[in-house]
């Protein structure tokens, strides 16, 4: 079976210690809640020689049910995640 990975990096907006832990606690709500299909397999923090905060790794069976949930997951973190930016591989 061809599985997609999604390499999404993200930078964190500047937040008060109070957005901080409301964004840690609703993070993790988040990536246990996952669909069926969609797996977090990494999730790295200090993104070295980018000006990104961290990055994520996905894989998913299906690229068009990812990207039918990402949209959704973008528009719950949008408001502590001031920019993303991702790459797509199909698994051979």
């Amino acid at each position: 079976m061809t599985s997609t990975a999604f390499l999404v990096f993200y930078r964190f907006k500047t937040m008060s210690k109070g957005e901080a832990e409301k964004a840690k606690d609703e993070w993790h709500n988040l990536k246990n809640g996952l669909p069926s299909g969609i797996e977090l397999v990494g999730e790295y923090t200090h993104a070295w020689g980018t000006e990104y905060n961290g990055f994520l790794l996905f894989e998913s069976d299906s690229a068009d049910s990812f990207l039918d949930w990402w949209s959704k997951f973008k528009d719950n973190i949008r408001w502590y995640v001031e920019q993303t930016h991702t790459i797509a591989a199909r698994r051979r």
